[in-house]
């Protein structure tokens, strides 16, 4: 099929297209004979891929009311055909492609090759609200799994013909579409050029999912961390498209992707510069804590009754001395096993239908926390460690973050239990020793800060809008300037 071109007469490339498209077995594959302007002609289309009002309106009616003849390709393509985007193709796989994707093919008895004409009619979802990167503030627009809407979603913000959308396909016997989109002259053509490359080397019959797609194309497959930052929510595409980074696009996706990325964009909420700069710098920094709260607090808390009781104040070594006499599980492996517990309830949580996800949070988190202090099988202080390092987990605005957090989490317990300060501290140590050497499309994922490069300030902490004058450091050097002179111009500076 791949070295199959519709070529050598009608009968021929109608021949191919048909057993192509395995009609008459397959119901939904359908083929349509009439006669153009006196010669023989085919439409080969997909039931409910393409409309079948646009195929009626645009293409039979026209073609059927022609006169004159024979036709010629130019006529097709200036006369009779209303259709807002036609193109001949001589190539089968190409066809079929697009005839897969929604379109109609058009073969006439004396022209080589078929004309593709949009007539895509297919059922698709409309524009929701997000739902994983809520905001308080801000636009209420999600993506959908059409990555054509995606791509207007997009340019309804940014009105710039530097905006490119290049089309790409992966996948070697089912072709899913991809699109790169960057802003010509800001994002770097070596980060562009790379993604295309791997692209290029993906080896896969199918990419059914933005997430499968993420994981042939990261650095680091196996690291604990992502190195696409992905987002559900247009605006902040284009706060990524501003900064020099490429987002990749997947049709029945409803993410895009962007690379190269830091470390600290998963930390940032959608929301942040739409909010004044106290309120702002409040959130992040209780954000931070509770991320180090989350990741630190059960494995202090092992390590310091299990390992180092001396640096605890008396009255609350007495205290979970005492607590702890009371149950048969030691601190270690109870603290170990909470946290998978509250795990479990999350990812449970997650799975149910909606209408009952909230009630088993809820149940679970209240029945059997009680029933567990009830029965004396774990101490009530290690149950308020465990639910407060959980709450610490949720503030997280990015998902792969937070599952990162909890096996790092798992890990640092571990590693606390066996060895106390020491096994922690080791354990963080290597935590560090490989955040420094990950990279993200080949860009160290700990940058700008290390190594350190020219960059927006708004990283770790909240920076004043009016202060954010470059842009990241995966933009192009002589682009890294937003704007000249102050922000707020209008300023009058006192004498």
């Amino acid at each position: 099929m791949e070295k199959a071109a519709l070529t050598g007469g009608y009968d021929r490339c109608r021949q191919l297209l048909r057993d192509a498209m395995h009609i008459p077995v397959s119901e939904d594959a359908v083929t349509r004979e009439f006669t153009l302007m006196g010669v023989r002609a085919a439409l080969f289309y997909v039931d409910g891929l393409s409309s079948g009002l646009m195929i009626q309106e645009y293409i039979l009616l026209p073609c059927l009311r022609a006169a004159g003849g024979p036709p010629t390709l130019d006529i097709l393509l200036e006369h009779l055909l209303p259709v807002g985007s036609v193109s001949p193709t001589v190539h089968l796989e190409t066809a079929l492609t697009r005839i897969y994707a929604g379109d109609a093919a058009l073969l006439v008895e004396g022209i080589d090759g078929a004309l593709m004409a949009d007539v895509k009619g297919f059922v698709k979802r409309g524009v929701h609200a997000p739902a994983t990167e809520t905001v308080v503030l801000g636009p209420q627009e999600a993506f959908t799994e059409s990555l054509r809407d995606n791509i207007v979603l997009l340019r309804r913000i940014m009105r710039t013909p530097d905006l490119i959308s290049e089309p790409l396909s992966v996948g070697d016997r089912i072709p899913s579409r991809v699109c790169l989109l960057y802003l010509q002259g800001i994002a770097r053509e070596e980060n562009i050029a790379e993604l295309r490359r791997r692209l290029d080397g993906c080896r896969v019959d199918y990419v059914s999912s933005l997430g499968m797609l993420e994981q042939l194309l990261e650095d680091a497959p196996y690291a604990l961390l992502p190195q696409f930052v992905t987002t559900e929510r247009p605006d902040r595409a284009a706060s990524f498209l501003l900064s020099g980074q490429v987002l990749i696009g997947l049709e029945n996706a409803p993410q895009l992707m962007a690379a190269p990325m830091s470390l600290l964009q998963l930390f940032h909420a959608p929301d942040d510069s739409a909010l004044r700069l106290p309120y702002g710098l409040f959130l992040r920094l209780l954000r931070l804590l509770g991320v180090t709260l989350s990741l630190l607090t059960p494995a202090l808390f092992v390590a310091l009754t299990g390992y180092h009781t001396a640096g605890l104040p008396l009255t609350l070594l007495t205290s979970v001395q005492e607590a702890q006499s009371k149950v048969p599980i030691a601190i270690f492996p109870a603290t170990f096993s909470m946290l998978l517990v509250f795990s479990l309830i999350n990812e449970a949580s997650t799975r149910v239908p909606a209408v009952m996800g909230g009630s088993l949070g809820v149940v679970s988190a209240l029945i059997l926390g009680q029933a567990v202090a009830e029965a004396d099988l774990v101490s009530p202080l290690l149950i308020v460690l465990v639910a407060l390092s959980g709450l610490g987990s949720f503030v997280l605005p990015d998902y792969a973050l937070s599952m990162a957090l909890r096996i790092a989490q798992l890990l640092l317990v571990l590693a606390a239990g066996v060895g106390g300060y020491f096994g922690m501290v080791l354990c963080l140590f290597l935590f560090i020793l490989r955040l420094a050497g990950q990279t993200s499309l080949g860009s160290p994922i700990c940058a700008p800060a290390a190594p350190l490069r020219p960059r927006n300030p708004d990283q770790l902490l909240r920076f004043p809008v009016w202060r954010q004058r470059l842009r990241g450091y995966a933009a192009e050097p002589n682009q890294m300037l937003r704007v000249r002179g102050p922000m707020r111009a209008w300023e009058k500076r006192k004498k």
